[in-house]
């Protein structure tokens, strides 16, 4: 297996519901990877890209759409679909592509315009979304489901409405420095308090909206694009996992098998994160800097320790202590979060690794932290049971 780089990125800012066609966005994501990596879209050889799923058919060939914007070369496109990790899957086809040799340069793009209002479920079929009892028969969409484990956790480990709050408050912090987040003010912990319960214990302001947004990033193995790109970042990991059955977070579906003895909570994000290290050759120690999926604060929390960053029940710790701010140990989603941006399907893991190389690219302008760091990781998971890790070095 060759190394792979990441030599450009780019992503179109995050904003709400647009009439616009979602390749006008994709079109600006990958428009600013290829002068990011000095390249012409001559030069790409494979496209990868996320499905935009929300506006028709025609979302379904994002690939071939964004091939008809900057030209149809005839080279291997594929198009992905993972739910919310639908783009660390892209980019994890990307880089096998260049690993194993196939091609020298792959795109790695995603594109969304989300529906207005709560994600909804796809079909009506229980046998191929087992999501539909949640979402139908049981009147759960995904911020009821988060509430309830948020509940189970505010019993268990002591976190209070002030923890869930000061998330967001962290995160608006950063997000004003960020031209490319879609909410840019910043909050107390008293407004954070005073808005309005959606589902209690999470407030309108603890959990993320659906967005509209697009990103790219460019994969190479080629030497000369590599030695000619501005701070080139090692792929050192892409990986992505299931959820396993007896997974202590609430599921609901029919099961066929036997339950994995001590099945860890978020069990899909558990293997895909362990998968990683173990391919990297590192462990959670060795993380300088994270970007995870915040759709809650109660995420916020439950990520650090289902990741590995800290013991179950000690992410309420690490808040308090400052461990995740800028200048703390572990300094966490300085983008704002999905709190901050909302969550547009396709392009949102491609995202998060974005957010992680400028950081390593010493590109993040008033929130870039100060230290050298040398390793990131980025984390997201999607429906019914999958999700993404990548790890990336400098």
């Amino acid at each position: 297996m060759r190394d792979v780089y990441i030599i450009g990125t780019g992503v179109h800012p995050w904003l709400g519901f647009s009439e616009q066609n979602f390749t006008n966005f994709g079109e600006v994501a990958v428009d600013n990877a290829l002068k990011d990596a000095g390249i012409e879209w001559k030069q790409i050889q494979a496209i990868m890209a996320g499905i935009f799923i929300w506006g028709g058919n025609a979302g379904h060939l994002s690939g071939q759409n964004l091939a008809s914007l900057f030209g149809e070369t005839g080279v291997p496109v594929v198009n992905v679909y993972n739910a919310c990790a639908t783009g660390t899957a892209a980019l994890q086809m990307a880089y096998n592509s260049v690993a194993a040799g196939e091609t020298d340069t792959a795109l790695a793009y995603g594109a969304d315009v989300s529906p207005k209002g709560f994600f909804a479920a796809k079909t009506e079929n229980v046998a191929q979304d087992r999501d539909v009892i949640r979402w139908k028969m049981t009147g759960m969409p995904n911020p009821v489901y988060w509430a309830l484990e948020c509940r189970k956790r505010m019993a268990k480990y002591g976190t209070t409405e002030e923890d869930l709050a000061r998330v967001k408050v962290l995160m608006s912090e950063y997000a004003s420095k960020n031209p490319d987040a879609r909410f840019k003010k910043v909050y107390t912990l008293e407004e954070v308090l005073a808005s309005a319960y959606v589902v209690d214990p999470l407030r309108l302001y603890m959990i993320c909206p659906v967005s509209t947004g697009a990103a790219a990033a460019i994969v190479t193995a080629d030497k000369k694009l590599i030695s000619k790109a501005d701070k080139p970042v090692k792929i050192n990991a892409v990986t992505m996992g299931s959820a396993m059955y007896g997974d202590p977070t609430i599921r609901i579906g029919v099961v066929s098998c036997p339950a994995v003895p001590e099945a860890p909570l978020l069990s899909e994000s558990y293997s895909a994160s362990r998968q990683a290290y173990e391919k990297a050759g590192i462990g959670p120690e060795d993380i300088e800097y994270l970007e995870l999926p915040d759709n809650s604060s109660w995420h916020y929390l439950v990520y650090l320790e289902c990741c590995g960053f800290c013991k179950e029940g000690g992410a309420d710790k690490m808040l308090r202590d400052g461990e995740t701010r800028i200048d703390g140990r572990l300094p966490t989603n300085l983008s704002g979060g999905f709190s901050s941006h909302g969550e547009a399907v396709a392009a949102q893991a491609i995202w998060q690794v974005i957010e992680c190389a400028n950081q390593l690219r010493g590109k993040s302008g008033e929130r870039q932290v100060q230290k050298k760091m040398k390793v990131a990781m980025a984390q997201t998971y999607g429906l019914m049971g999958n999700s993404g890790t990548t790890i990336i070095s400098i």
